[in-house]
């Protein structure tokens, strides 16, 4: 039977043996759950059992796409990777852009899910004729770069490639896992669970066409997309020609781009001449060419000819505001050569750019305070806004050599073994550090931060993006200038945060990327999901409970492995506790534990313990399902 908007079936592969078998899914379960890591937790639930090694042979990790992606829609690109995560040892999910997801669709599934663990290095190869694991000997230990290009040069120009680096081979707990020279599943440390199964590699490639149900209907919501795009604001249209560098500035400004490990005051630390030089434009003196992801108008992303201060080209992906930020106002950084190649090794090694930059400003703040010297580092400086310990930092962590070794598995774990106060600034949410966006400046951000299963995530939640202006059209109750004007005022936040939040879970599980959908004026995302499945009475009310459903469940998961509400915190620093004397966020202290709990009471969750009501799981269809709470 024709499922609509889906290819009707997941790949289940097991690298013990070698072995693999479909399952075909009705399409109750596709409705109920969508796509991304809606479909993934529905599967992971069920088959990874608690308390097992995230990077043992029983983990499984999931490759998912959504009922939007490969058909005309814009913006309808993406692909989640699901899994138990090592970083924090609870739900874990990445999401990337490029090409890779429409190719996966194509080859006739709608997810690859893998356990197991291979006894050798080896790569995934699936068409829509075959499904093949090959030897990777020949790849291991090269970065992701150069397997990507050796893939396709021994098995197909046309493949699509999700692969690991160094990072993920050395099971360091801030890899991810890379796609096209350089766009990243970034969170979760989700490429430390391919390298502890041998696995370098997914690559795809297939020709087969995804069903929609109303071609006409599609062709008309596709129409309306081109006309509104070329009523775009003009901001936006500067969007897509500067990326997402054009905010960095700004956000140095406002106080949202975190300074000094989330301690330092811009003004006095990192004026904003200095944030300039690697902000804004300033990438374009370089630009090669600029490329969209996969179904995409924005193009927003581009390759960068950049020759360094030794003659050397470098051909590389502009790097993000997050790397930006991460290893420039947070390590006080403001060389653009050392901005672009701490990128470049990022995606070659496979870093999170996030964790990565956060790890190494921790490390200046250790080196600042005496808990680690020269002697621990091997020589290097690592004062702050030293651009030359950098690269060679990266390197050490990548190969967990000296000084690297401390830091390869991110800031939680290297704060456990210095000891002492380094605890203190020690900058992570249940383990993850969280992404560069400042909740004194956005309180939203924090909420999704704290109250997302995967905690430190910006692309998680939605009351931080409506804060910041962006705007909801399915939920224009909640508006911008309004939720801006009052986000220091914590009470009643909880149907807010409950109604943006499910909504978010259940659009993101479609495959539509997050700035496509909110720098679009008006995208008709309800409209495009009736024509393409043909559930023509999916509603405003079906698709907050499906998000809803979603998001319970991918906290089930957490509750299933012990972890607790109190274990997901804003770090004192990063609450204002104390707060800035001065500056764009002087006296603001988050009250995280306001929001939490009209948060819980609004989903109809416990406030202590987190568990929700048996009447809602029984609401949400999930008591068949969620049996095995704490």
């Amino acid at each position: 039977m024709t499922v609509h908007g889906y290819m009707g079936k997941l790949l289940f592969v097991d690298l013990t043996d070698n072995t693999y078998q479909e399952l075909a899914l009705p399409e109750n379960d596709y409705r109920e759950y969508i796509g991304g890591y809606g479909l993934g937790v529905r599967f992971l639930y069920e088959n990874v059992k608690p308390g097992l090694d995230p990077l043992g042979p029983d983990n499984t990790i999931g490759f998912v796409t959504g009922p939007l992606v490969g058909t005309k829609c814009h913006g309808a690109g993406r692909f989640t990777v699901v899994s138990k995560s090592p970083l924090t040892g609870g739900w874990g999910d990445a999401n990337c852009g490029g090409k890779f997801g429409p190719a996966l669709k194509r080859t006739g599934y709608d997810g690859i899910f893998i356990t197991g663990r291979s006894e050798r290095p080896v790569y995934l190869l699936i068409t829509d004729q075959k499904v093949e694991v090959r030897d990777a000997g020949h790849l291991w230990g090269r970065d992701s770069v150069e397997a990507e290009n050796i893939i396709k040069e021994e098995a197909g120009s046309n493949l699509k490639v999700a692969s690991i680096g160094q990072a993920g081979e050395s099971l360091s707990r801030i890899a991810g896992i890379m796609h096209d020279h350089g766009r990243a599943a970034g969170r979760s440390g989700l490429g430390a669970v391919m390298g502890s199964k041998n696995l370098k590699a997914v690559a795809v490639e297939g020709a087969q066409k995804v069903p929609v149900a109303h071609e006409s209907g599609l062709d008309q919501v596709v129409e309306k997309m081109r006309e509104d795009f070329k009523n775009l604001p003009r901001d936006v249209k500067k969007w897509t020609k500067i990326g997402t560098p054009m905010v960095y500035d700004l956000d140095v400004s406002i106080g949202d781009a975190p300074v000094q490990n989330w301690k330092g005051l811009y003004q006095e630390v990192y004026p904003l001449e200095r944030a300039a030089k690697i902000g804004g434009d300033v990438y374009n003196r370089y630009l090669k060419r600029r490329y969209g992801c996969a179904q995409c108008s924005m193009i927003c992303g581009a390759i960068l000819n950049y020759i360094d201060s030794e003659g050397n080209l470098l051909v590389t992906h502009r790097p993000e505001y997050e790397t930006i930020a991460a290893f420039g106002s947070n390590c006080l950084i403001d060389d653009i050569e050392t901005i672009i190649k701490a990128n470049e090794l990022c995606n070659r090694y496979g870093f999170d750019t996030i964790s990565a930059g956060s790890t190494i400003a921790f490390a200046m703040e250790c080196y600042e305070k005496g808990l680690l010297t020269q002697k621990d580092t091997g020589g290097l400086d690592l004062n702050w806004g030293n651009k030359e310990c950098i690269l060679p930092l990266l390197e050490m962590m990548c190969r967990r050599e000296g000084i690297g070794s401390l830091l390869a598995d991110g800031v939680k774990v290297a704060a456990e073994k210095i000891g002492g106060e380094a605890g203190e600034f020690a900058i992570h949410v249940g383990g993850q550090e969280p992404a560069m966006h400042d909740p004194r400046c956005w309180p939203g951000f924090g909420y999704g931060y704290v109250l997302d299963p995967t905690p430190g995530r910006h692309t998680q939640g939605g009351v931080g993006f409506i804060e910041h202006g962006w705007f909801e059209t399915e939920l224009k109750q909640y508006k911008p200038d309004e939720l801006a004007a009052v986000r220091y005022n914590y009470d009643s936040k909880g149907k807010v945060l409950a109604d943006l939040n499910n909504w978010f879970h259940m659009f993101t599980s479609t495959g539509i990327c997050l700035f496509a959908k909110f720098l679009y004026n008006d995208y008709p995302l309800l409209e495009a999901l009736r024509q393409v499945t043909g559930w023509d009475t999916f509603d405003l009310n079906e698709a907050l409970t499906t998000g809803e459903r979603i998001n319970t469940l991918r906290h089930c998961f957490n509750l299933r492995e012990g972890l607790e509400p109190n274990d997901f915190n804003l770090p004192r620093r990063v609450m204002g506790q104390p707060p800035f004397p001065s500056g764009p966020t002087a006296g603001v202290t988050i009250d995280i534990e306001t929001v939490r709990e009209s948060y819980y009471k609004e989903l109809g969750w416990d406030v202590a313990t987190g568990r929700p009501s048996e009447k809602k799981l029984k609401a949400l269809n999930l008591s068949s399902l969620v049996t095995d709470l704490p």
